[in-house]
């Protein structure tokens, strides 16, 4: 179990204390049905590449919506409200899909976006063309949250300086801790029969419509959803940037036999490696560096270190009108400062298939299950309920410590209920008494009642028109053929 470290808590306090949050929220497209939509990007948008606040992720009914980062917890909560109401404001009727597992799944409908006339956007394109090929469009169409965190300088002065290895020490821990995390956020343990169509995976009727694991928290977690294997025989320890970057190169230099018959003369693909490019990493934490469109995220990270992380593995919580709840964000935020300011020594192998089973049991059974609990006797066990319980109070007293206690008093009310009754449990228990997932999602994605502020509406308008200009300058800048910078592309991680 991960410990905090009482130094590391004195130099953090005498630091500005500031943390940067930001949030990254996907939600599908459906019809007042709770079928998938088939309508595109719209217009009131700009174009999905360069909106810096909506995007797509996938597909065209697969929408994005991307928050700055934010000092306070409330701010970046209430800016999510404000990007989450103006869509829902010009999608023509459609709902956001206030769920992880997808709508009622209609294959032609998953249609890819346009790839348009710039180098980019030709590569994203090509990029979403390789996942279709390589995964089919199910697995990409399940939706979460990423959340971003990142210290101000005055913190990683305060706890030594390297910031690379700071951010390593959480990325660890994270991982340490994530079955417990997942086991209070994740809330897919149920999908619809249309998800498993033409698929040979064992799992249990729910009722006529819906199939579900009964004990299970993530659905979109496990290995029936979000899922590489190919990724998965190598777990990634974090253990320094070195050998991640080790990793990143070898995925997508060495060519994987599951994918070497995927054409790349004819573009089907960007190329055959495991993964095509960074972002098929499948990591439940990722580090990143400067955000740049010059200088891929590889030669980001090898150039300058890591500047923030990214938690990928968020459900959206359906028992939030817009996927994710203020208590949620204190969590998130709180877990990554436990993270940062306990011990966080390097992950050997034995630990490391400790972590991947614990991850594997949360997702698949993790209302009512065991964890392993420590790595000197691989066959100690403990009730993932009591760990739970006694994580949720190490981080009560820990908040304490550090001077959060009195507004994080809601957020551990609810944090306790949930480890009594885990959101996925309640799911399932509320679908027992209602008439299926597809009515419950529908009920629980109707717009929200709220008033976009005069500020961000101003600037989610201008958008549009800057998003534009963007890309039109962008196609002005192209000084080379789309194969040739192609070609380049592949040759830069080398």
């Amino acid at each position: 179990m991960v410990e905090s470290n009482q130094k590391k808590i004195t130099k953090f306090l005498s630091s500005d204390r500031i943390t940067y949050k930001g949030l990254e929220k996907e939600n599908l497209r459906s019809d007042s049905e709770g079928k998938i939509s088939n309508k595109t990007f719209p217009k009131a948008f700009g174009v999905h590449n360069f909106n810096r606040f909506i995007t797509l992720d996938y597909s065209e009914p697969h929408l994005e919506i991307v928050t700055p980062p934010f000092e306070e917890n409330i701010d970046a909560y209430n800016f999510l409200c404000d990007l989450h109401k103006y869509v829902e404001n010009q999608i023509d009727g459609d709902l956001l899909w206030n769920y992880s597992m997808p709508p009622k799944f209609k294959r032609k409908y998953i249609k890819l976006p346009p790839h348009r006339e710039s180098n980019i956007t030709k590569l994203a394109h090509l990029y979403r063309l390789g996942l279709r090929n390589r995964y089919g469009d199910k697995m990409q169409s399940t939706a979460g949250i990423h959340f971003n965190f990142s210290f101000s300088d005055s913190v990683i002065e305060a706890l030594g300086n390297n910031k690379t290895e700071i951010y390593l020490g959480i990325s660890r821990n994270f991982l340490r801790i994530f079955p417990l995390v997942l086991r209070l956020i994740g809330c897919s343990p149920v999908t619809h029969k249309s998800f498993l169509k033409g698929r040979n995976i064992n799992i249990e009727n729910l009722d006529e419509e819906d199939c579900f694991l009964p004990n299970s928290t993530s659905l979109r977690v496990s290995r029936l959803g979000y899922y590489s294997e190919e990724q998965d025989e190598n777990f990634i320890t974090f253990n320094s940037l070195d050998d991640y970057l080790v990793t990143i190169e070898s995925y997508i230099n060495n060519p994987n036999e599951k994918f070497k018959d995927i054409s790349l003369d004819l573009k089907q693909q960007v190329n055959n490696g495991t993964i095509q490019m960074e972002s098929e990493l499948y990591n439940h934490i990722r580090p990143k560096g400067i955000i740049s469109k010059e200088v891929r995220a590889y030669n980001q990270l090898k150039e300058n270190g890591i500047e923030y992380l990214e938690i990928r593995s968020i459900d959206l919580n359906p028992y939030s009108n817009i996927g994710i709840s203020l208590e949620d964000v204190e969590f998130l935020e709180l877990v990554m400062i436990f993270c940062a300011l306990s011990d966080s020594p390097l992950i050997s192998d034995v630990e490391s298939d400790c972590i991947k089973e614990n991850i594997r049991r949360s997702s698949e059974t993790g209302q009512n299950c065991n964890f392993i609990a420590g790595i000197e006797d691989a066959t100690a066990e403990e009730s993932a309920k009591q760990m739970t319980e006694r994580f949720l109070f190490k981080l009560q007293k820990f908040a304490a410590e550090i001077g959060l206690s009195k507004d994080r008093e809601n957020m551990f009310n609810n944090y306790f209920v949930r480890n009594n009754e885990p959101l996925s449990q309640k799911l399932i228990n509320d679908l027992n008494e209602s008439e299926g997932l597809l009515a419950f999602v529908l009920k629980n994605s109707t717009p929200i009642k709220h008033k976009i502020s005069k500020e961000n509406l101003s600037l989610f308008e201008k958008e549009r028109h800057l998003s534009e200009n963007r890309y039109m300058q962008e196609k002005k800048e192209d000084n080379m053929l789309f194969e040739e910078y192609l070609e380049h592309f592949r040759r830069e991680i080398k």
